[in-house]
């Protein structure tokens, strides 16, 4: 039993070797062997080979300005290759809001090249700065993304401030009284993309016409209500605010000034600043 068990065994092996050998190779006629061909070619990556450089933004008082920018690509496999769904381009720069692209539009197509439009939406209150740089990307049909971070752009300056009222009023001062609040405060809304940090006022007396006077020095300012101690004002005369005013850059950026009066002991009536106030606000 044994012996046979050894030789059945023998006779398989031998079976499974004579096909290996017959299926793997294949015999050469005459010595002339012909032999296939298989090559499999690995994807073309995405080249960005440009981006519009020289742009300068100018930006518009209390509203976003839009801007195009421009990038070329090629790609080996060809245009069509391109996803042009994932076309971008970002703006952005240090301690400011990415500005990023809400269209691409692809355009000059043709043979491996292609360029996209880009548009990109600015705030007037983006940093005015030389050193804004776009970083433009996109991806191809192999998931493979290619970008290009290398060119800068400026956004120049906007000086834009305006105000809510244009007068302080007090509709019921009491005379020979301290410390009263003007009803409104002057809202200075920052309108531009600049960081003021200081301002000049240049008051002037009140009168009724009739002789009585309500002097510019009887007259404070400050950045907050139910804080009578502020800066004296002068008649016809510039007065620095610098301790407590500073006006930044931003969305809804504004400084509040409210104004508090020392009324002297003077007849009631209607009083009238000699001139309009002025207010000089500097960076």
């Amino acid at each position: 039993m044994k012996t046979k068990t050894i030789g059945a065994l023998v006779v398989l092996l031998a079976v499974v070797i004579m096909a290996y050998v017959v299926t793997a190779d294949v015999q050469c006629t005459s010595q002339d062997c012909s032999i296939n061909t298989t090559l499999t070619v690995g994807n073309s990556n995405p080249t960005i080979t440009g981006v519009e450089g020289g742009i300068t933004i100018t930006g518009t008082a209390e509203t976003s300005v839009t801007t195009n920018v421009l990038f070329n690509v090629t790609d080996g496999n060809g245009y069509a290759d391109v996803n042009d769904t994932t076309a971008q381009c970002v703006g952005y720069k240090s301690g400011e809001t990415n500005r990023t692209s809400s269209s691409c539009t692809a355009q000059d197509q043709s043979g491996n090249d292609l360029s996209y439009n880009c548009s990109v939406d600015f705030q007037y209150y983006d940093a005015a700065a030389a050193d804004w740089a776009w970083n433009c990307s996109v991806t191809d049909n192999a998931a493979v993304s290619v970008n290009d971070d290398s060119v800068t752009f400026t956004i120049n300056a906007l000086n834009y401030v305006d105000v809510n009222v244009s007068t302080f009023t007090w509709a019921s001062a009491t005379a020979n009284t301290n410390d009263q609040e003007a009803d409104t405060a002057i809202n200075l809304d920052n309108g531009g993309n600049q960081d003021y940090g200081a301002a000049t006022v240049t008051a002037y007396n009140a009168t009724n016409g009739n002789g009585y006077v309500i002097p510019a020095t009887t007259f404070y300012l400050n950045n907050a209500t139910g804080t009578p101690a502020g800066t004296q004002m002068a008649d016809s005369s510039a007065v620095a605010i610098t301790a407590w005013f500073t006006l930044q850059h931003g969305n809804g950026a504004s400084e509040d000034l409210f104004a508090y009066v020392d009324m002297p002991a003077i007849e009631s009536g209607t009083y009238t600043s000699a001139n309009n106030w002025l207010i000089d606000i500097t960076t």
